[in-house]
């Protein structure tokens, strides 16, 4: 059983954002592997789908809580002894839109979706695949992380069209490696995507 959470905040003004790329790779995730269309879950207090790679089952879930407190839908739908069959999928202003990178057993780095799991499940023991949200500075082609009351406005903007181009390339980037994480293991997967 392998267990995918896409973090990201319910409403339609929050659709096409950069903190929500978890859930647009997400739906491109249930529509690329046939899983059942979400349904709005109470007892995960999210919308909830599930279905199967190859022999492999999945049930995936967008928690509703809002991104702050995305640990108490986590907590209610994946088993304490069941954290390494987790990946989570979020948004991170430290890499730079198109790229993604696989992690396991880390901090939050800041991330206050991926803290409200740490903090619920009193573990970090989950694989996470961070996707980046940032654009890059013209002239030095270094990522650009906006600080302080920026931050907030920036991961709530919504890409531009230009942007929605490359997004579209990362949903099937995503899929392909949670595919792959899930038939030939983690090791397999970072090798290729970090």
């Amino acid at each position: 059983m392998n267990y995918i959470v896409a973090l990201g905040n319910p409403g339609e003004e929050y659709i096409g954002t950069r903190h929500n790329i978890g859930w647009a790779v997400a739906d491109a995730f249930v529509a690329e592997f046939g899983l059942t269309s979400p349904v709005s879950s109470p007892k995960y207090q999210g919308l909830y789908s599930y279905g199967s790679i190859g022999k492999e089952e999945v049930n995936l879930l967008y928690p509703t809580t809002f991104m702050n407190n995305s640990g108490r839908a986590v907590k209610k739908l994946v088993p304490a002894d069941k954290l390494s069959q987790l990946i989570v999928l979020h948004d991170d202003v430290d890499m730079p839109l198109g790229e993604i990178k696989i992690s396991i057993s880390r901090g939050a780095g800041g991330h206050n979706g991926v803290k409200s799991i740490i903090a619920e499940l009193g573990s970090n023991e989950f694989l996470r695949i961070r996707i980046g949200v940032a654009q890059k500075s013209f002239f030095t082609s270094k990522v650009k992380r906006p600080t302080g009351d920026k931050l907030p406005r920036f991961v709530l903007a919504k890409f531009t069209r230009t942007e929605e181009k490359t997004v579209k390339k990362i949903e099937k980037l995503v899929a392909e490696a949670i595919l792959l994480i899930v038939k030939e293991g983690l090791a397999v997967a970072m090798n290729k995507y970090n």
